[in-house]
């Protein structure tokens, strides 16, 4: 099994982070060789070995170190991405000027020229996006890389328009750039047709997760134990959080019903209920014996039932709200709020300004504390990449795709998450810690993928039960098996 290789140790300073964050923007992408570099070395204890930052913290990629393709990669993207990922230009920004230095390295290691073709593509575009797709599959064939809308690219591989990457030497499966949860729930029958991780900053700031108020929950709820200790202790439970919360409630406006004007324990971004049910590590799909999809027994389970009727339970509290209204926590209504962590740095369309105040982050609750670890779910909006199967440079598009995840995985993500995220937005080192979860952990579900294929149901039945009839979640599901299942023949043609 892959082991996931935590980014920096957590015992690294402030100013040793931003130095060598510094260093990995550096366009002449020399290795550092510093006395913190030092690491122990295989030999014992106590000998260290003078190994350079990017040996001792990065896993190295497969690839040559030099190529010469020749060649123009051009990939087809969407544009309705709302953070840095494709391209930039040097602007003393960041991330920015990680993503630029990105695509310059790897440019120059492999021989080749980037460019990148921008099409409306998500919930409300992505139709239009497949079809400009597919009508280059069927003429020009210009597009090698094909990089959309997480529920838009794996259409395509119903189409047999993706390649096995699988089948394709210079993609390293086994690499930590490459989820695990991702290569082992979307290779159906020794095929995996699309891939994301590091490669997507958009995935980063996509994981969701509980966000509070520092100030707000010492003032209201405690100044000994904080939710990252309960994280820390095994106590952070749907049960424990809901009795945290249910009782903060103040009618600001006096109109006899919750709405984002009033104060509350707890704000729940209403799309994503589905994180209780993702962080219990229960998916929609899973694979049978002969690695054909199915619906997973877990999702079908009592227990996923119970999951659901205690979210719509912990809904009916006065304490809690669930809407799609990021305005309560940001203007300091609310002392928590699940949602994506893009909230942080306020690049969600509503506002764009980020928190100013003093922000602590958890993972979504275990269910109960039996529970083994914590899942991430991801907000739909991140992005999925795949190789045209019909690619006239196909090894070179590879190779490509695989440089461009080793890269962000030493450079641009240490730029989001370390510093962007962890070290610009909070000073809390328990709140790096809980970043590391969530990365480490984060989910992916074909159901959730294959969403529009298979008509929502996979995506929307949890969330709808939650807010409607939580009591009558299993007998919904019954009622959609028979219409499930002949959906998933017609993914399975795909895979044949």
């Amino acid at each position: 099994m892959k082991k996931t290789i935590r980014i920096i140790a957590m015992f690294l300073s402030l100013v040793t982070l931003l130095a060598m964050f510094a260093a990995c923007a550096d366009n002449s992408g020399s290795e550092i060789t510093t006395d913190e570099a030092a690491t122990q070395a295989p030999g014992g204890e106590g000998q260290v070995d003078a190994t350079t930052a990017e040996e001792t913290l990065f896993v190295p990629d497969d690839l040559e170190e030099k190529y010469d393709f020749g060649a123009t990669i051009t990939i087809y993207m969407w544009d309705d991405y709302r953070m840095t990922e494709f391209y930039a230009e040097e602007s003393g920004d960041l991330i920015d000027d990680a993503v630029y230095h990105r695509n310059e390295k790897v440019a120059a290691r492999l021989g080749i020229t980037f460019e990148f073709v921008e099409e409306p593509g998500d919930s409300d575009e992505y139709t239009t996006w497949i079809q400009k797709a597919e009508n280059d599959w069927a003429a020009d064939n210009v597009y090698d890389i094909y990089a959309g809308y997480s529920r838009a690219t794996p259409l395509l591989s119903l189409k047999n328009m993706c390649a096995n990457l699988l089948d394709q030497p210079a993609f390293s499966v086994e690499k930590p750039w490459w989820p695990e949860a991702l290569t082992t729930e979307c290779t159906i029958k020794d095929k995996l047709f699309f891939c994301t991780g590091d490669i997507a900053t958009s995935m980063l700031w996509y994981m969701d997760a509980f966000m509070y108020n520092k100030e707000l929950y010492a003032n209201y709820i405690s100044t000994e134990k904080t939710p990252m200790d309960m994280v820390q202790a095994n106590e952070w439970t749907l049960e424990n959080f809901v009795a945290l919360v249910k009782d903060l409630y103040t009618d600001n406006n006096q109109d006899g019903k919750k709405d984002k004007n009033d104060f509350f324990g707890a704000t729940l971004y209403s799309t994503d209920l589905d994180s209780f049910m993702i962080g219990a590590g229960i998916t929609t799909l899973e694979k049978n014996a002969d690695g054909e999809l199915q619906i997973s027994e877990k999702w079908k389970s009592q227990h996923c039932a119970d999951i659901c009727e205690a979210v719509g339970a912990a809904l009916t509290e006065p304490g809690i709200f669930g809407s799609t209204s990021r305005v309560p926590f940001k203007n300091q209504q609310a002392v928590f709020h699940m949602d994506r962590v893009f909230n942080i740095p306020g690049t969600d369309l509503e506002s764009g300004v980020g928190l100013d105040f003093a922000v602590g982050v958890v993972p979504v609750p275990k269910f109960n504390e039996a529970q083994e670890g914590y899942k991430t779910n991801l907000g739909n909006p991140y992005t999925i990449y795949a190789v045209n199967a019909q690619s006239d440079t196909l090894e070179a598009t590879v190779t490509t795709l695989e440089a461009m995840a080793s890269e962000n995985y030493r450079s641009v993500t240490p730029a989001v998450f370390e510093v962007a995220m962890k070290v610009r937005y909070t000073d809390d080192p328990q709140v790096s810690e809980m970043f590391d979860i969530l990365k480490e952990n984060v989910s992916f579900d074909a159901g959730k993928l294959y969403h529009y294929t298979m008509g929502g149901t996979t995506t929307k039945l949890f969330v709808d039960s939650c807010t409607g009839n939580p009591t009558n979640f299993l007998t919904m599901l019954q009622r959609s098996e028979k219409a499930i299942n002949a959906k998933l023949k017609t993914i399975m043609e795909a895979y044949e």
